[in-house]
Protein backbone atom coordinates (compact mmCIF):
# COMPACT_ATOMS: atom_id res chain seq x y z
CA UNK A 1 0.00 0.00 0.00
CA UNK A 2 1.35 3.54 -0.79
CA UNK A 3 -0.05 6.32 1.24
CA UNK A 4 -0.53 9.79 -0.50
CA UNK A 5 -0.17 12.93 1.87
CA UNK A 6 -2.12 15.91 0.64
CA UNK A 7 -1.38 19.22 1.72
CA UNK A 8 -1.41 23.47 1.17
CA UNK A 9 1.16 24.27 -1.04
CA UNK A 10 4.69 25.26 0.00
CA UNK A 11 5.61 29.04 0.86
CA UNK A 12 8.71 30.45 2.77
CA UNK A 13 11.14 27.45 1.68
CA UNK A 14 8.77 25.16 3.78
CA UNK A 15 7.20 22.53 2.28
CA UNK A 16 3.41 24.20 2.99
CA UNK A 17 2.01 27.22 4.09
CA UNK A 18 0.37 25.47 6.52
CA UNK A 19 1.58 24.33 10.49
CA UNK A 20 -0.52 21.19 10.68
CA UNK A 21 0.40 20.09 7.19
CA UNK A 22 4.09 20.78 8.00
CA UNK A 23 3.80 18.86 11.24
CA UNK A 24 2.34 16.04 9.26
CA UNK A 25 4.88 16.05 6.98
CA UNK A 26 7.55 15.84 9.55
CA UNK A 27 6.06 12.61 11.31
CA UNK A 28 5.22 10.73 8.32
CA UNK A 29 8.80 11.40 7.26
CA UNK A 30 9.73 10.07 10.61
CA UNK A 31 8.02 7.34 11.11
CA UNK A 32 7.30 5.90 7.02
CA UNK A 33 9.64 4.15 5.08
CA UNK A 34 10.66 5.92 1.80
CA UNK A 35 8.75 4.55 -1.18
CA UNK A 36 5.64 3.73 1.05
CA UNK A 37 3.86 7.61 1.07
CA UNK A 38 4.07 10.23 -1.57
CA UNK A 39 3.36 14.10 -0.45
CA UNK A 40 1.45 15.98 -2.97
CA UNK A 41 0.91 19.77 -3.10
CA UNK A 42 -2.81 19.54 -4.19
CA UNK A 43 -3.58 23.04 -1.94
CA UNK A 44 -7.42 21.21 -2.76
CA UNK A 45 -9.08 20.88 0.91
CA UNK A 46 -12.34 19.67 -1.02
CA UNK A 47 -10.65 15.87 -1.48
CA UNK A 48 -10.69 15.65 1.95
CA UNK A 49 -13.59 14.32 4.13
CA UNK A 50 -13.80 17.12 6.31
CA UNK A 51 -12.92 19.86 4.03
CA UNK A 52 -9.52 20.56 5.24
CA UNK A 53 -6.23 19.99 4.52
CA UNK A 54 -3.88 17.63 5.25
CA UNK A 55 -5.73 14.27 3.93
CA UNK A 56 -4.48 11.13 3.56
CA UNK A 57 -5.28 8.76 0.48
CA UNK A 58 -4.85 5.30 0.80
CA UNK A 59 -4.27 4.26 -2.77
CA UNK A 60 -5.65 0.81 -2.19
CA UNK A 61 -9.05 1.52 -1.27
CA UNK A 62 -9.64 4.75 -2.26
CA UNK A 63 -10.34 6.10 1.17
CA UNK A 64 -9.35 9.71 2.69
CA UNK A 65 -8.09 10.40 5.71
CA UNK A 66 -8.90 14.61 7.05
CA UNK A 67 -7.08 16.43 9.57
CA UNK A 68 -3.97 16.06 11.52
CA UNK A 69 -4.61 13.90 14.41
CA UNK A 70 -6.92 11.84 12.33
CA UNK A 71 -4.13 10.94 10.27
CA UNK A 72 -1.84 9.85 12.96
CA UNK A 73 -4.46 7.85 14.94
CA UNK A 74 -5.15 6.01 11.29
CA UNK A 75 -1.27 6.00 10.78
CA UNK A 76 -0.92 3.92 14.45
CA UNK A 77 -3.58 1.45 13.84
CA UNK A 78 -3.14 0.55 10.08
CA UNK A 79 0.78 -0.07 11.32
CA UNK A 80 -0.07 -2.31 14.57
CA UNK A 81 1.61 0.31 16.47
CA UNK A 82 4.74 -0.16 14.23
CA UNK A 83 4.45 3.75 12.89
CA UNK A 84 3.82 5.62 16.07
CA UNK A 85 6.11 7.91 17.18
CA UNK A 86 4.99 7.72 20.88
CA UNK A 87 5.10 4.59 21.36
CA UNK A 88 7.73 4.96 23.51
CA UNK A 89 7.10 7.31 25.75
CA UNK A 90 6.54 6.61 29.45
CA UNK A 91 4.58 8.05 31.81
CA UNK A 92 5.14 12.29 32.58
CA UNK A 93 6.42 11.88 28.83
CA UNK A 94 2.99 10.43 27.52
CA UNK A 95 1.59 13.38 29.84
CA UNK A 96 3.71 15.99 28.39
CA UNK A 97 3.38 15.57 24.66
CA UNK A 98 -0.49 15.02 25.28
CA UNK A 99 -1.29 18.39 27.00
CA UNK A 100 1.47 20.50 25.02
CA UNK A 101 0.27 19.36 21.54
CA UNK A 102 -3.05 20.45 22.73
CA UNK A 103 -1.20 23.74 24.04
CA UNK A 104 0.34 24.01 20.31
CA UNK A 105 -2.79 23.94 18.60
CA UNK A 106 -5.01 26.09 20.90
CA UNK A 107 -2.63 29.14 21.22
CA UNK A 108 -0.59 28.37 18.56
CA UNK A 109 -3.06 28.79 16.05
CA UNK A 110 -3.84 32.25 16.95
CA UNK A 111 -0.62 33.37 16.92
CA UNK A 112 -0.16 32.74 13.30
CA UNK A 113 -3.39 33.52 12.44
CA UNK A 114 -2.99 37.27 13.78
CA UNK A 115 0.59 37.20 11.78
CA UNK A 116 -0.01 35.82 8.28
CA UNK A 117 -4.09 36.60 8.21
CA UNK A 118 -5.44 39.18 10.26
CA UNK A 119 -2.71 41.84 9.47
CA UNK A 120 -3.91 43.72 6.59
CA UNK A 121 -0.04 44.55 5.37
CA UNK A 122 1.42 40.34 5.90
CA UNK A 123 -2.00 39.56 4.06
CA UNK A 124 -1.93 41.91 1.10
CA UNK A 125 1.26 41.85 0.43
CA UNK A 126 2.80 38.21 0.96
CA UNK A 127 0.13 35.62 2.24
CA UNK A 128 -2.65 36.26 -0.69
CA UNK A 129 -0.17 36.28 -3.35
CA UNK A 130 1.50 32.82 -2.29
CA UNK A 131 -2.28 31.34 -3.28
CA UNK A 132 -1.45 32.62 -7.13
CA UNK A 133 1.71 30.35 -6.71
CA UNK A 134 0.02 26.89 -5.60
CA UNK A 135 -3.83 27.11 -6.77
CA UNK A 136 -5.36 27.00 -10.24
CA UNK A 137 -7.41 30.14 -11.67
CA UNK A 138 -9.58 31.37 -10.28
CA UNK A 139 -9.24 29.85 -6.79
CA UNK A 140 -7.08 32.16 -5.43
CA UNK A 141 -9.76 34.86 -5.52
CA UNK A 142 -11.81 32.80 -3.45
CA UNK A 143 -9.82 30.47 -0.96
CA UNK A 144 -7.34 33.40 0.56
CA UNK A 145 -10.54 35.59 1.71
CA UNK A 146 -12.19 32.61 3.17
CA UNK A 147 -8.95 31.77 4.90
CA UNK A 148 -8.96 34.72 6.67
CA UNK A 149 -12.26 35.57 7.65
CA UNK A 150 -12.03 31.84 9.55
CA UNK A 151 -8.83 33.19 10.69
CA UNK A 152 -10.29 36.72 12.26
CA UNK A 153 -13.18 34.57 13.81
CA UNK A 154 -10.65 32.23 16.11
CA UNK A 155 -8.32 35.18 17.06
CA UNK A 156 -11.84 37.64 17.53
CA UNK A 157 -11.80 36.76 20.92
CA UNK A 158 -8.48 38.40 21.78
CA UNK A 159 -9.57 41.99 20.57
CA UNK A 160 -6.98 42.86 18.43
CA UNK A 161 -8.88 43.23 15.22
CA UNK A 162 -7.03 46.69 15.15
CA UNK A 163 -4.94 44.26 12.68
CA UNK A 164 -7.51 44.41 9.81
CA UNK A 165 -7.28 47.60 8.51
CA UNK A 166 -8.66 49.63 4.97
CA UNK A 167 -4.95 49.64 3.42
CA UNK A 168 -6.24 51.48 0.48
CA UNK A 169 -6.51 54.42 3.55
CA UNK A 170 -3.44 54.44 3.92
CA UNK A 171 -2.64 55.00 0.44
CA UNK A 172 -3.94 58.65 0.93
CA UNK A 173 -0.44 59.95 2.19
CA UNK A 174 1.38 58.63 -1.26
CA UNK A 175 -0.64 61.34 -3.00
CA UNK A 176 0.76 63.93 -5.12
CA UNK A 177 1.11 67.32 -3.17
CA UNK A 178 2.27 70.59 -4.45
CA UNK A 179 4.16 71.21 -0.81
CA UNK A 180 7.28 70.09 -0.75
CA UNK A 181 7.99 66.71 1.44
CA UNK A 182 10.69 68.77 3.71
CA UNK A 183 8.04 71.19 4.79
CA UNK A 184 5.10 68.71 4.87
CA UNK A 185 7.05 66.18 7.65
CA UNK A 186 5.84 67.17 10.91
CA UNK A 187 7.76 66.44 14.30
CA UNK A 188 7.90 62.57 15.57
CA UNK A 189 5.65 63.03 18.62
CA UNK A 190 5.30 59.76 21.31
CA UNK A 191 1.40 59.43 19.76
CA UNK A 192 2.29 59.75 16.36
CA UNK A 193 4.80 56.60 16.95
CA UNK A 194 2.37 54.54 18.70
CA UNK A 195 -0.26 54.99 15.55
CA UNK A 196 2.24 54.36 12.74
CA UNK A 197 0.29 50.96 12.47
CA UNK A 198 -1.83 48.96 14.10
CA UNK A 199 0.56 45.92 14.89
CA UNK A 200 2.44 49.20 16.34
CA UNK A 201 -0.49 50.43 18.52
CA UNK A 202 -1.03 46.29 19.97
CA UNK A 203 2.57 45.90 20.10
CA UNK A 204 2.73 45.22 23.85
CA UNK A 205 -0.01 42.60 23.60
CA UNK A 206 1.40 40.87 20.64
CA UNK A 207 4.54 40.59 22.57
CA UNK A 208 2.66 39.12 25.57
CA UNK A 209 0.81 36.47 23.61
CA UNK A 210 4.13 35.59 21.83
CA UNK A 211 5.98 35.27 24.38
CA UNK A 212 3.88 33.47 26.78
CA UNK A 213 3.58 30.64 24.12
CA UNK A 214 7.57 30.45 23.47
CA UNK A 215 8.55 30.57 27.15
CA UNK A 216 6.19 27.43 27.18
CA UNK A 217 8.13 25.45 24.78
CA UNK A 218 11.09 26.18 26.30
CA UNK A 219 10.30 25.49 29.69
CA UNK A 220 9.13 22.11 28.42
CA UNK A 221 12.63 21.44 26.51
CA UNK A 222 14.93 22.46 29.14
CA UNK A 223 18.03 20.95 28.51
CA UNK A 224 16.74 18.21 26.36
CA UNK A 225 17.25 17.37 22.93
CA UNK A 226 13.78 17.68 21.91
CA UNK A 227 10.50 18.31 23.99
CA UNK A 228 9.69 15.60 26.24
CA UNK A 229 12.44 13.27 25.51
CA UNK A 230 16.23 13.40 25.29
CA UNK A 231 16.60 10.73 23.18
CA UNK A 232 13.89 10.58 20.65
CA UNK A 233 11.27 12.53 18.67
CA UNK A 234 7.81 12.81 19.66
CA UNK A 235 4.87 13.97 17.94
CA UNK A 236 4.79 17.12 19.70
CA UNK A 237 8.31 17.95 18.65
CA UNK A 238 6.66 17.95 14.66
CA UNK A 239 3.68 20.31 15.75
CA UNK A 240 5.81 22.35 17.65
CA UNK A 241 8.23 22.39 14.39
CA UNK A 242 5.07 23.10 12.04
CA UNK A 243 4.15 26.11 13.99
CA UNK A 244 7.33 27.57 15.13
CA UNK A 245 8.87 27.51 11.32
CA UNK A 246 5.72 29.63 10.03
CA UNK A 247 6.25 31.78 12.71
CA UNK A 248 9.83 32.14 12.08
CA UNK A 249 10.64 32.13 8.70
CA UNK A 250 8.27 33.90 6.61
CA UNK A 251 10.07 37.58 6.06
CA UNK A 252 6.63 39.83 6.65
CA UNK A 253 6.36 43.27 6.65
CA UNK A 254 5.22 43.60 10.25
CA UNK A 255 7.43 40.43 11.66
CA UNK A 256 6.73 41.12 15.13
CA UNK A 257 6.10 37.32 15.86
CA UNK A 258 9.54 36.68 14.34
CA UNK A 259 11.31 39.21 16.10
CA UNK A 260 10.48 38.70 19.65
CA UNK A 261 11.23 34.80 18.69
CA UNK A 262 14.74 36.03 17.29
CA UNK A 263 15.43 38.59 20.13
CA UNK A 264 14.35 36.58 23.39
CA UNK A 265 14.23 33.23 22.60
CA UNK A 266 17.73 32.34 20.87
CA UNK A 267 17.98 28.68 21.68
CA UNK A 268 14.40 28.04 20.26
CA UNK A 269 15.58 29.86 17.17
CA UNK A 270 18.65 27.41 17.00
CA UNK A 271 16.23 24.15 17.72
CA UNK A 272 14.31 24.93 15.35
CA UNK A 273 16.96 25.21 12.62
CA UNK A 274 18.61 22.48 13.16
CA UNK A 275 15.50 20.22 13.27
CA UNK A 276 13.91 21.44 10.30
CA UNK A 277 17.12 20.97 8.52
CA UNK A 278 17.11 17.06 10.14
CA UNK A 279 13.49 16.48 9.27
CA UNK A 280 12.54 18.88 6.30
CA UNK A 281 15.63 19.60 4.38
CA UNK A 282 16.66 22.24 2.74
CA UNK A 283 14.86 25.27 1.35
CA UNK A 284 11.27 24.17 -1.07
CA UNK A 285 9.88 26.10 -3.92
CA UNK A 286 6.54 25.05 -5.94
CA UNK A 287 8.95 23.89 -8.95
CA UNK A 288 10.02 21.28 -6.52
CA UNK A 289 6.27 20.83 -5.09
CA UNK A 290 4.56 19.82 -8.70
CA UNK A 291 7.89 18.47 -10.32
CA UNK A 292 7.63 20.84 -13.19
CA UNK A 293 10.75 20.02 -15.28
CA UNK A 294 11.50 17.59 -17.32
CA UNK A 295 10.78 13.70 -16.88
CA UNK A 296 14.46 12.93 -17.00
CA UNK A 297 15.08 16.08 -14.74
CA UNK A 298 12.05 14.84 -12.29
CA UNK A 299 13.94 11.09 -11.99
CA UNK A 300 17.07 13.12 -10.86
CA UNK A 301 15.20 15.78 -8.98
CA UNK A 302 13.42 13.58 -6.62
CA UNK A 303 16.06 10.99 -5.84
CA UNK A 304 17.79 14.33 -4.39
CA UNK A 305 15.21 16.06 -2.85
CA UNK A 306 14.49 14.93 1.17
CA UNK A 307 10.68 14.57 0.76
CA UNK A 308 9.09 12.58 -1.86
CA UNK A 309 7.32 14.72 -3.28
CA UNK A 310 4.77 13.75 -6.56
CA UNK A 311 3.10 15.91 -8.93
CA UNK A 312 -0.80 16.34 -8.25
CA UNK A 313 -3.11 15.68 -10.91
CA UNK A 314 -4.19 17.53 -13.58
CA UNK A 315 -7.23 18.94 -13.10
CA UNK A 316 -10.28 19.92 -16.47
CA UNK A 317 -11.54 23.07 -16.39
CA UNK A 318 -14.94 21.19 -15.36
CA UNK A 319 -13.47 20.10 -12.02
CA UNK A 320 -11.96 23.20 -11.31
CA UNK A 321 -15.19 24.84 -11.78
CA UNK A 322 -16.53 22.22 -9.36
CA UNK A 323 -14.06 23.20 -6.88
CA UNK A 324 -14.52 27.10 -7.05
CA UNK A 325 -18.22 26.78 -7.00
CA UNK A 326 -18.04 24.15 -3.78
CA UNK A 327 -15.72 26.24 -1.95
CA UNK A 328 -18.11 29.45 -3.15
CA UNK A 329 -20.92 27.31 -1.14
CA UNK A 330 -18.96 26.62 1.86
CA UNK A 331 -18.05 30.66 2.42
CA UNK A 332 -22.14 31.34 2.26
CA UNK A 333 -22.93 31.32 6.44
CA UNK A 334 -26.18 29.12 6.71
CA UNK A 335 -25.26 26.88 3.23
CA UNK A 336 -21.28 26.37 4.39
CA UNK A 337 -22.56 25.29 7.92
CA UNK A 338 -25.01 22.66 6.56
CA UNK A 339 -22.71 21.41 4.23
CA UNK A 340 -20.00 21.31 7.02
CA UNK A 341 -22.40 19.57 9.25
CA UNK A 342 -23.81 16.65 6.63
CA UNK A 343 -19.64 16.20 5.72
CA UNK A 344 -18.68 15.65 10.03
CA UNK A 345 -22.13 13.27 9.83
CA UNK A 346 -20.50 11.03 7.01
CA UNK A 347 -17.34 10.76 8.22
CA UNK A 348 -18.27 9.54 11.21
CA UNK A 349 -20.87 7.07 10.14
CA UNK A 350 -23.42 8.53 11.16
CA UNK A 351 -26.94 7.78 9.43
CA UNK A 352 -28.30 11.19 7.80
CA UNK A 353 -31.21 9.73 5.93
CA UNK A 354 -30.60 13.09 3.87
CA UNK A 355 -29.51 10.75 0.92
CA UNK A 356 -31.90 12.94 -1.70
CA UNK A 357 -30.31 15.93 -0.14
CA UNK A 358 -27.02 14.56 -0.88
CA UNK A 359 -27.73 13.19 -4.64
CA UNK A 360 -29.50 17.24 -5.43
CA UNK A 361 -26.09 18.89 -4.52
CA UNK A 362 -24.23 16.43 -6.37
CA UNK A 363 -26.15 17.16 -9.43
CA UNK A 364 -26.30 21.00 -8.40
CA UNK A 365 -22.69 20.93 -7.95
CA UNK A 366 -22.10 19.07 -11.54
CA UNK A 367 -24.19 21.51 -12.66
CA UNK A 368 -22.83 24.30 -11.04
CA UNK A 369 -19.23 22.97 -12.02
CA UNK A 370 -20.14 23.00 -15.55
CA UNK A 371 -21.74 26.67 -15.42
CA UNK A 372 -18.86 27.44 -13.36
CA UNK A 373 -16.34 25.95 -15.43
CA UNK A 374 -18.12 28.33 -19.19
CA UNK A 375 -17.85 31.61 -16.97
CA UNK A 376 -14.23 30.63 -16.04
CA UNK A 377 -13.07 30.00 -19.87
CA UNK A 378 -15.36 32.98 -20.82
CA UNK A 379 -13.89 35.31 -18.31
CA UNK A 380 -10.20 33.72 -18.85
CA UNK A 381 -10.77 34.99 -22.75
CA UNK A 382 -11.73 38.52 -21.97
CA UNK A 383 -9.17 38.97 -19.85
CA UNK A 384 -6.99 37.95 -21.81
CA UNK A 385 -8.55 40.04 -25.13
CA UNK A 386 -8.51 36.23 -26.97
CA UNK A 387 -12.81 37.46 -27.00
CA UNK A 388 -14.44 40.71 -27.46
CA UNK A 389 -18.11 41.62 -25.85
CA UNK A 390 -21.09 42.33 -28.74
CA UNK A 391 -21.09 46.15 -27.74
CA UNK A 392 -17.46 46.57 -27.69
CA UNK A 393 -16.97 45.10 -31.02
CA UNK A 394 -19.88 47.27 -32.22
CA UNK A 395 -18.06 50.06 -30.93
CA UNK A 396 -14.93 49.46 -32.78
CA UNK A 397 -16.49 48.74 -35.90
CA UNK A 398 -18.18 51.95 -35.77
Amino acid sequence: MVLELHVWGPSFGLPSIDAQCLATIAYMRQVIPRGQWFLVASSDPTLSPTNELPALRNTQNGDWIGGYRNILNFITQYSSGKWDMDASLRGQEGADCTAYSAFIQVHGQPLLDLSLYVSSHNYSEITRPIFNTIQSFPLPYLTPPHLRTEAKKRTEYLGLSSLDIDTEDGDKSREPSIIPESLRRGKQTVSSLLAASPETNAQIRLDALATDFFESIQELRGKKKYLVSNSYMSSVDCLALGFMSLMLYPNLPQPWLAKTMRKKFPDLVEWVEELKNEVLGGAVNVDDAMLTKSANANAVQQKKMHLPWQAPESRGILNVGGVFLANLADSMPIVGQRRKDNRMRRYSGEETGKDTGSQLWRYVATVGGLVAAVGLVTGYALHQGLMQLPEKLARKEG
